[in-house]
């Protein structure tokens, strides 16, 4: 199981935001150190880097090293719902095919499911996701 909490929602709203426009899809790999990613941009120009170790997050739990296909765009949607100063959630069950995202605000918390996309991330039976 992945669990990954953060206080400062803002930090990873920004960090979204920033490179949604440069990569469309990611595999985003979590181990027990935390989450990194490595992606190309469209027109291979740019390289994507992210590196979001396990200390930065007010709790994290990777029970076993994993890959999770993102769509960087719903992802973003997502992330849009929530405040500066949510608190967000990220969980993704061993055997699950999709992403939770909890956004909790003073008195209400949301939930948003998102599907993994495949490992492979050729895209053949993609589907566009409204958040």
């Amino acid at each position: 199981m992945l669990e990954a909490r953060l206080t400062q929602g803002s930090l990873l709203k920004k960090t979204v935001d920033a490179i949604k426009d440069l990569v469309t899809d990611c595999n985003l790999e979590c181990t027990p150190a935390g989450m990194s990613m490595q992606a190309m941009d469209s027109s291979h120009v740019c390289l994507v880097t992210l590196l979001l170790r396990a200390d930065g997050f007010e709790m994290y739990r990777c029970d076993r090293n994993r890959m999770l296909g993102l769509s960087v765009g719903n992802l973003a949607k997502v992330l849009k719902c929530a405040g500066n100063d949510d608190v967000i959630t990220i969980r993704a069950q061993d055997e699950g095919d999709t992403v939770d995202y909890q956004i909790e605000d003073i008195g209400y918390v949301r939930f948003y499911l998102a599907p993994k996309i495949d490992d492979e991330m050729d895209g053949g039976n993609e589907e566009d996701v409204d958040v």
